[in-house]
Order: C-alpha cells, then structure tokens, then sequence
C-alpha cells in the first residue's frame, strides 16, 4: 500500500475539489492518502510518503508564489515519485511547467500531470461583468480526475512511465502581464497600493479571509497589508462594502482586462455575465 501526500492550494475551492476526486481514484486501490494544506506554515515529513502530488490555481498565467515557496523548500525528492495537477479559469500559463520542472530539478520522477478549468473570480474579470468558465470543474471534469487518480496507480508500478507533455510556451502578451506582476513588483509596489477607503465597517473580514495571513488590524481597527501579498486579491473581492483597493482598479491595467476578456472570449472559454457588488458576485 502507497502512502501519497496531496499538498494543494485553493482559493475557491476548486483545486480542492480536485484534489478530492484524485484521491478518490487513488483509493481504490485502497492507497493511503494525506491532504495538506499548503497556505499553512509548517511543512510535511516527505519520508512519510512514497508519491507527492502537488495541486495549485493559476495566478497570472503562474502558480502563487505560495506554492511556489512550498515547491522549493521541498527536499528529499530524489526518485520521488510526484505529480501535479491545476487549475485555470483561461490560460494555464506556464503554471504547471514551473511546478514540474522544479520537482524534476530536485530528482524527482514525474508520474504526470491534470489539468482542469476552475470558476475564474479574478477581481479584473468579474468587476468588468464576466465570471469564466462558470461551474467548472464539472461533473466530467471531475470524473476525468478521478480517472487521473486511478491511472497513477498503475504508473507508480512502471519503471519510466509514460507521462503528460508540458504545455506549451505562454503566448507573448501573456508573459508581459506576468511580468509586470513579478513578485518583485508585488512585494516592493503592489502590496503598498491596497488600502480600504472611507466605506470600510472594519468588519475585519479581509483580515479573517486573507490566503495568507498578509493583513494585519491597525489599532483603530483598520485592515493593513503587509509585503507578502500574492495579489489574489481576495480581500477586494469579499468586502462587503467594496471598500478595498488597489493597483487593480487602476486604469492602466484596464487594457490588459480587456485584451485578456476579448481573448478568451475568442477561444470559447465558457463565460456568464455577472455583477459584482458588496462582496459577491451575481449571475445575470
């Protein structure tokens, strides 16, 4: 019997859902599974585990730098046998390329990779009326997962199983948009941008909801952000009183929403029309 970890990071859930539907194919084969949190601060005993599996969304045609982070502090991975899977609300980016080959360049043995469309609540998106790929992953993605998790079972058996190409190269806008939100950038000028406006209750939800534990209370009670911001920008999108903002709302990366919209739209990703407004988005 394996003992595998699935390490994965979920904003809205849905990189949860599958990592649940992996570990359910992995099951049955009656295989010992561990889900770990990778937004907590402390770190598994790899040793206790025969297969890794790393799950991550798609922040900026990337992964978070969270997982990131996680993904290089990682040792003890020669012949390990390890897999990734992620989620996309448009392109995937290079998201699970970095995470593959950083796993390979720490000598561990790739036994593939899954990737599946997720509800996009990109604040960029959504405040310009459009939520893609609604309802994802669905029902056949997630039997699709499944069907991932079983076909591991067989491969953890093979000595050089065959395995997912890597996807390929990011289109070049793309990869502009992610550099300007590099984590340079991110921590010496983005994260200094977020603050809450005269509108904010200090309910402290976006402290409560923060990934990461990035925003602090003030003592008046006013949220603060500090350095380590990974822009998911999940404080903006859930307050109640629209009273966060930040570099996102400004007008120069209204473009890049824009092109990014017409762009997918172009490539039939699955969109509804929302209204977001007090914290939620509304389908329309």
């Amino acid at each position: 019997m394996a003992r595998v970890l699935i390490a994965s990071f979920s904003q809205t859930g849905s990189t949860k859902k599958v990592a649940d539907l992996i570990a359910k194919g992995l099951q049955s084969s009656e295989w010992e599974i561990t889900h770990f949190n990778i937004s907590a601060n402390d770190m598994p005993k790899l040793e206790e585990f025969d297969i890794i599996g790393i799950g991550s969304p798609t922040y900026f045609f990337r992964p978070p730098f969270v997982v990131m982070d996680f993904v290089n502090n990682l040792d003890r991975l020669i012949n390990k046998p390890t897999f990734v899977f992620v989620t996309h609300g448009t392109h995937k980016g290079n998201c699970g390329n970095w995470i593959r080959k950083s796993l390979q360049r720490k000598g561990s043995k790739d036994l593939g990779y899954f990737t599946s469309f997720g509800e996009d609540y990109w604040i960029g998106y959504v405040k310009r009326g459009v939520l893609f790929s609604p309802g994802s992953p669905s029902d056949i993605e997630l039997d699709s997962a499944e069907a991932f998790g079983k076909e591991l079972i067989s491969r953890y058996s093979e000595q050089n199983p065959e395995v997912e190409p890597l996807d390929p190269p990011t289109p070049a806008m793309y990869s502009f948009e992610r550099m300007l939100v590099a984590r340079p950038f991110a921590k010496l000028m983005y994260s200094k941008t977020f603050m809450a406006s005269k509108e904010c209750d200090k309910c402290g939800l976006c402290i409560k909801k923060c990934p990461i534990g990035n925003i602090s209370e003030k003592k008046n009670g006013m949220p603060h952000w500090n350095s380590n911001c990974m822009l998911c920008v999940t404080c903006e999108l859930i307050c109640p009183k629209d009273a966060v903002h930040s570099a996102f709302d400004w007008m120069i990366f209204a473009p890049f929403m824009n092109y990014n919209i017409k762009k997918s739209k172009k490539k039939d990703i699955p969109f509804s029309s929302v209204k977001h407004s007090g914290g939620k988005t509304h389908h329309i």
